[in-house]
């Protein structure tokens, strides 16, 4: 065994040969053939490594700095991601025709109203969406379609809230009221109102003086064109608090019997309709408020409810288990500007008992004939007043004003756009977006003046002839636009939702968008200052030519 003395002396020998070798090795190495063996000089070996050159060196990189920059990284990689998506989105909400005008121009307004459509389902309920508006929602026009649309994405069944008495016939509900009822409306002759001011969520009522049956049931010839209408699982009845009414309530059913044995083995059945009762309701009662409902054990498309008694009946709503409902609220000849007039506790209380999240108010049609420069000031008083008495009385909702489409009179031989139209719209925005309502511009949407002789001359046509009102075609036409404006929306707030984007990160992605587009124009600027410098230089060169 080799001393340790011995082994220090082997190392420092071998040290010095390598040392002499550096010094006597050719500085271009030894070149053999194609080959050259290299060997490090003692300088090379001994000068110190600087700090910028220790990259290599672990010890040199603060931990901290290293995890910022990769989360800096990885948040630029994020943005651009999203970037393209959210440019796609906010450019519909900027310029799109049928974008809606939003308060603050807030593309998330829509955010507290889709929480409640999805929440609907996982609570069992049913969201009411109220659509109130005036003669070109007659027939449950537009509202069926976006009635159909939204039960399709979010569950729900049934017409919604519907009038004891109802004079013009529905497209998709068949209605039908006998017996000692009498109509009270507040939109139309003064000699049909009624001599006090509790008229419920429909602006109406009927009064009830003894005996009388209501009967709803899907149109069956519209079966295929609606098919959500149908398949009613819960039945209400809205009265004032104080009546004196028995109710009751039968469905037809659809029993299945077994009537022996198929020739194969299976089970031989017979299905028939019976109509049962639908047994005793569930009454809810608030200040003025009176609530009747009967949640049903199975599915039915036809409801025959039985009425004794005494007292004012503000709706009956049929809707499924859960879901959303739709409710068409047709004012003919109303320009909206009765909702001041209604009993605010009566219509708080029936809003919280419908669960009432959405109010569509479309008006401003009748308002167009007449409005001036004179009176404009008036009118965005009085529709003020009617959205700020529905914010009163349902603070928890939010509202949508849907303005008058386009319109034509004949003028020297000639249709064309009413002159006020343009007047009356610019009003109506102004006025919804100062109190925190949303704007939908159907006059935009139809492609502005002159666009309803188009829709008229169209092949089907898409507006009636009196250049005023859509046909059912062109009703359903704009209620399928209206849901794809709306679907916008509830896509930017799932896109949102799927990637965990916080309105704060939203904040500063918009802020990145905007930093990383004045980089972009930072470096093409020199590329654009050439070119022009160039086509300056060319134009001059050519001028004295000439």
């Amino acid at each position: 065994m080799m001393s340790p003395l011995k082994v220090l002396l082997s190392i420092i020998s071998l040290f010095a040969v390598l040392g002499i070798i550096a010094l006597i090795y050719p500085n271009d190495g030894i070149h053999i053939g194609d080959s050259t063996l290299r060997y490090p000089k003692l300088t090379e070996i001994f000068v110190k490594q600087s700090a910028s050159d220790s990259l290599g060196d672990s010890a040199a990189v603060d931990p901290e700095e290293a995890i910022r920059e990769m989360m800096e990284a990885t948040k630029r990689q994020q943005f651009a991601a999203f970037s393209d998506s959210l440019k796609f989105y906010e450019d519909f909400f900027e310029k799109g025709r049928t974008r809606f005008d939003l308060p603050n121009n807030d593309p998330t307004w829509f955010d507290r109203f889709f929480l409640h459509m999805e929440l609907a389902s996982l609570d069992s309920n049913v969201v009411h969406i109220l659509h109130y508006g005036d003669s070109q929602l007659e027939e449950d026009r537009i509202s069926a379609t976006i009635r159909e649309d939204l039960q399709d994405e979010f569950g729900g069944a049934g017409p919604g809230m519907m009038p004891i008495i109802m004079t013009v016939p529905s497209q998709t509900t068949s209605h039908a009221s006998t017996g000692a009822l009498s109509r009270y409306i507040l939109f139309g002759p003064k000699d049909e109102e009624a001599d006090h001011s509790r008229y419920g969520p429909l602006a109406q009522l009927a009064k009830l003086q003894g005996d009388a049956a209501i009967t709803i049931q899907r149109r069956k010839e519209r079966k295929g064109q609606f098919p959500h209408v149908g398949g009613y699982k819960t039945i209400k009845l809205l009265t004032n608090k104080s009546a004196h009414i028995k109710a009751k309530l039968n469905v037809n059913l659809t029993v299945v019997d077994t009537v022996g044995q198929n020739d194969d083995g299976t089970v031989k059945e017979k299905r028939s309709t019976k109509v049962v009762d639908a047994g005793e309701p569930t009454i809810d009662t608030y200040n003025k408020l009176k609530v009747f409902t009967w949640k049903l054990k199975d599915t039915t498309s036809i409801a025959k409810m039985y009425l004794s008694g005494n007292g004012e009946i503000y709706a009956i709503a049929a809707d499924g288990a859960y879901g959303v409902a739709v409710d068409n609220v047709a004012m003919r000849g109303s320009s909206g500007t009765i909702f001041h007039r209604i009993d605010s506790e009566l219509l708080a209380e029936s809003y919280k008992a419908m669960n009432v999240r959405l109010i569509i108010m479309e008006y401003g049609g009748n308002m167009v004939p007449s409005v001036t420069s004179s009176n404009i000031d008036w009118t965005k008083k009085i529709i003020t007043r009617q959205i700020q008495a529905v914010q009163k009385a349902n603070p928890d909702a939010d509202i949508l004003f849907i303005g008058p489409a386009d319109m034509a009179r004949q003028k020297d031989g000639q249709w064309q756009t009413y002159s006020g139209l343009n007047m009356t719209i610019k009003a109506l925005r102004e006025v919804a977006l100062e109190n925190g309502v949303a704007y939908w511009d159907m006059h935009r949407v139809m492609g502005g003046n002159g666009a309803m002789i188009k829709w008229v001359n169209k092949e089907p046509a898409l507006g009636f002839t009196d250049h005023i009102h859509f046909t059912r075609r062109g009703a359903a036409y704009m209620g399928d636009l209206f849901c794809s404006a709306l679907r916008m929306h509830y896509d930017y707030f799932k896109f949102r939702d799927r990637h965990h984007i916080t309105d704060e990160k939203l904040k500063e992605l918009h802020k990145w968008s905007v930093e990383e587009q004045a980089e972009k124009e930072k470096n093409v600027l020199p590329e654009r200052t050439f070119l022009n410098v160039k086509r300056r230089t060319k134009k001059a060169k050519g001028g004295a030519k000439k």
